[in-house]
């Protein structure tokens, strides 16, 4: 297998390979890599490995925090939505505020007698309202204009701040879908 560095290289250009097919359709029997559970966790684990070699020390963060902004509020948005449908198989989860994803959640966590008002979950719904204050449509972190072509605002964002919320939200999320999945019912 060839590095990293190989596959970048140029210098002896060989057409047939830029063009050879690298996207497949189908695959695995268990369609697990379909789910929102799946997708949500591949956006998360993207976010770790780049914000884990982004926090060495001496690398230039300024780079790597837009693209890293954009992993984590996606990856938490996919997260809400998997966790939303583990409480209600027929839920709609639509849209980008993850302000109305976490009141859809926290409704259908209170049904089940679980309500998310715990100190964790008071962090937590504070967490994604500044994330949400931030970027309200999910593309501040995507384009550098708005959908109008109004440049956005330079923004700078702390790591270390950003891998605490990215870790805490999607740690509550996860523990939320894992007790309803083991049936816990509160009093």
């Amino acid at each position: 297998m060839k590095t990293y560095d190989e596959l970048l290289d140029l210098s002896e250009f060989d057409g047939q390979s830029m063009v050879a097919k690298y996207i497949h359709h189908g695959g695995d029997v268990n369609h697990y890599a379909t789910t929102w559970d799946y997708v949500a966790f591949t956006y998360s684990l993207a976010f770790h490995e780049l914000a884990r070699k982004a926090y060495q020390p001496g690398h230039r963060i300024s780079n790597l925090s837009i693209p890293l902004f954009f992993l984590a509020r996606h990856s938490i948005e996919l997260a809400l939505k998997g966790t939303i449908l583990e409480y209600a198989d027929d839920a709609k989860p639509e849209g980008h505020d993850l302000v109305v994803l976490w009141k859809q959640l926290s409704a259908h966590m209170e049904d089940w007698g679980c309500p998310a008002t715990d100190d964790w979950g008071v962090i937590v719904s504070k967490q994604i309202a500044d994330i949400q204050e931030v970027d309200p449509r999910g593309d501040r972190f995507r384009y550098p204009t708005d959908i109008k072509g109004k440049r956005f605002e330079l923004t700078h964002v702390e790591l270390e701040g950003l891998i605490r919320a990215h870790n805490s939200v999607t740690s509550y999320l996860d523990g939320c879908a894992s007790m309803h999945s083991e049936g816990y019912r509160g009093e």
